[in-house]
């Protein structure tokens, strides 16, 4: 032994020889090597976080480095999988031992051991684990299970979220006791946050992209709807627009520029700009308080079309709304040519006023009232009857005699005009309304009145014609909100009862064209009445081809035609409509030899219509009622308080409608 030192300590001197030094050095070394080989495993492991995307091989990675950093035999993680029992661990990687190790056993429960784990509470780390107090406690193994891993050294650690969520926990385990000294605490506590964050960010990844799957589905529904949208309301007979919240028009459709002209009015335009000064200040006046309000506007507007005429338009703005906030992000517009009905009240206003005027004159002071005849017929007095003051305020409907005397005692009395319409009684019982308008003719020396003049007119017909003209307008209104409700309501029966996307767009743009078909039929009639024969050979007539043997697909037998009142045209258009589909499809006419009866005759007060089909394939009741059938049943009996049955007669289908005539008749 060769001693290279000495130090006094005491009285006791200590010795230090080349070999301990040597030892010294050796742990020294072997110590920074373990330091290194820990930093290197912990980089592979930061490595693989920073880069992986793939939930398994990050886990899978964390896993193996964790049993490298800890010496460990063999090392799992379990994710955290709580049912409602609070016991339910799944495996999710193993390092170390096949799967099929753990393929025989149950996965972990919540039993002491496995609490803090389960619940994130903290780190379990056991020299001997069959020897601790919290072992063997839980039925039926009390314990490992026969055939188990041998785990003696037993090191656990919860891996928990940024959100606080355990997400599962980090296990390790040797065979033999006392591996796991207290250093590795750290490291698996480090160990476990990695895991959290690579699964974190895995999650986050993977979210994102269902997130973006998602949004481009749902960009590619909406662009599909948008374009069936643009090409039914391109379709339609009236001028449809978009426009921003500014009210800047963003979308028009074909009909819109098939009659103002595409070069008329510039991109950007608002929908109000129209050459009428005074109409378009009217406009923006309305316009400010929609945006004001939210609410939706109506007024004619007159729009000039591409062979310069202006006509009037009764043009409506609704307020398109998200569905989830409930605020308006744009502007949906129509435009109704209305110029027909304008032209006809125009001329009623032109006749009035070209009318007779009677003309009067009241001494303020005597009361004497001088009328001349024409004036004295406005209510209804001939002229050699005498008419006083006291005669027209008697005249005067006792509803509006106060009022009529209030009037022209404040134009007595402030010099105002006098300006009033109100009901007359003629002597025979007739009501008759007046327009009576009257103004200073002289004043008295003392500065009042003396005498006033003015004339009367029957405005009877005006008021008839303002009342004519509310109720029309009114229909106007009634038939676009009718128009997209059915609309609405075929979109959304049909796509109750369509199996797909392509199965609903083919039906309902074949239901779409029925319902205008009908509409072209009263709109050629004023949208007073149509004819069933007509609505019956414009429903069939697609599909009367020649059949095998020749002769015609349909035999039509009536007793009489039946004119149809707009809502018993529209509901019996789109039965008839489904039944010839039906009939294509399935029924009698998806057959070369295939006809159909259509049997129509009047009984009483109803009119009975049959359908019967004859030479298809033989007929199955569905095993549940489609569209067609709901219409039939339910639509049209309940819309023409009828009687409708349909009977799937395995030699043909048929249906047997009895409506009422009170129900399709049109009022005169």
């Amino acid at each position: 032994m060769h001693m290279v030192g000495a130090r006094e300590r005491g009285d006791e001197t200590a010795l230090v020889t080349f070999e301990d030094l040597s030892a010294r050095l050796a742990m020294a070394e072997n110590a920074v090597a373990e330091e290194s080989r820990r930093a290197d495993v912990l980089n592979r492991i930061a490595a693989a976080i920073g880069a992986g995307s793939d939930l398994s091989e990050v886990v899978q990675t964390v896993v193996d480095g964790g049993v490298e950093l800890t010496g460990a035999q063999f090392g799992a993680f379990f994710y955290n999988l709580v049912g409602a029992d609070g016991e339910s661990y799944t495996l999710y990687t193993l390092s170390g031992a096949p799967r099929s190790a753990f393929a025989d056993f149950s996965m972990p429960r919540n039993t002491a051991v496995f609490a803090p784990t389960f619940s994130g509470a903290g780190l379990v780390r056991s020299d001997d684990i069959t020897k601790d107090p919290r072992y063997g406690h839980n039925a039926p193994h009390h314990g490992m299970p026969t055939g188990h891993l041998p785990v003696r050294s037993y090191l656990a650690a919860p891996v928990v979220s940024r959100s606080g969520e355990v997400l599962g926990g980090l296990f390790f385990g040797h065979a033999q006791a006392g591996m796991f000294t207290p250093r590795l605490e750290p490291l698996l506590h480090g160990l476990s946050a990695q895991a959290a964050v690579a699964i974190d960010n895995v999650r986050l990844g993977e979210a994102a992209r269902r997130d973006l799957l998602q949004r481009r589905r749902v960009e590619a529904a909406l662009a599909e709807s948008e374009s069936r949208f643009r090409m039914i309301a391109n379709t339609l007979p009236t001028l449809c627009w978009e426009a921003d919240l500014e009210g800047r028009v963003t979308w028009r459709n074909q009909r819109w520029h098939d009659y103002v002209g595409v070069e008329a009015y510039l991109p950007g335009a608002f929908w109000y700009d129209v050459d009428d000064a005074q109409a378009r200040a009217d406009a923006q006046g309305h316009w400010r308080q929609a945006q004001a309000t939210g609410e939706p506007l109506e007024l004619v507007l007159p729009l000039r079309g591409r062979d310069g005429v202006a006509r009037p338009f009764l043009t409506r703005v609704e307020p398109a709304r998200d569905a989830v906030t409930n605020e308006i992000v744009r502007w949906m517009g129509v435009n109704l040519d209305i110029a027909a009905e304008t032209a006809a009240h125009e001329r009623l206003q032109f006749a009035l006023q070209a009318g007779r005027l009677g003309s009067w004159e009241l001494d303020v002071e005597t009361r004497d009232y001088t009328a001349s005849d024409l004036c004295k017929a406005n209510y209804g007095r001939r002229p050699d009857e005498t008419f006083g003051f006291h005669d027209l305020v008697a005249a005067v409907h006792d509803e509006d005699r106060d009022r009529m005397r209030a009037a022209i005692e404040h134009a007595i009395a402030t010099g105002a005009d006098y300006d009033i319409e109100y009901r007359a009684i003629h002597p025979n019982g007739d009501v008759r309304w007046v327009h009576a308008r009257g103004r200073v003719a002289e004043k008295a020396d003392h500065g009042g009145v003396r005498r006033m003049a003015g004339v009367s007119l029957d405005i009877t017909e005006r008021k008839r014609a303002e009342e004519r003209q509310r109720l029309l307008l009114n229909e106007l209104n009634h038939r676009v909100k009718n128009t997209l409700a059915t609309v609405q309501s075929i979109a959304s029966q049909t796509l109750r009862s369509a199996a797909d996307a392509g199965a609903f767009r083919d039906a309902f743009e074949s239901r779409l064209l029925a319902l205008s078909q009908t509409h072209n039929l009263l709109t050629d009639a004023n949208w007073e009445a149509a004819s069933l024969h007509a609505i019956l050979v414009m429903e069939l007539s697609p599909h009367a081809g020649g059949r095998q043997g020749g002769g015609g697909r349909f035999v039509l037998e009536s007793d009489r035609d039946v004119r149809l009142n707009p809502k018993a045209a529209v509901a019996l258009g789109m039965a008839l409509h489904e039944l010839a589909t039906n009939a294509v499809k399935y029924g009698a006419l998806s057959t070369p030899s295939g006809r159909v009866l259509v049997r129509s005759r009047v009984t009483g007060l109803d009119l009975v219509l049959e359908w019967i089909e004859q030479g298809g394939p033989t007929v199955v009741r569905p095993s549940r009622r489609g569209f067609g059938g709901r219409l039939l049943e339910q639509g049209l009996a309940g819309e023409l308080a009828g009687r409708v049955v349909l009977t799937y007669d395995p030699a043909g289908l048929s249906c047997r409608m009895q409506l009422p005539m009170r129900a399709l008749e049109p009022t005169e």
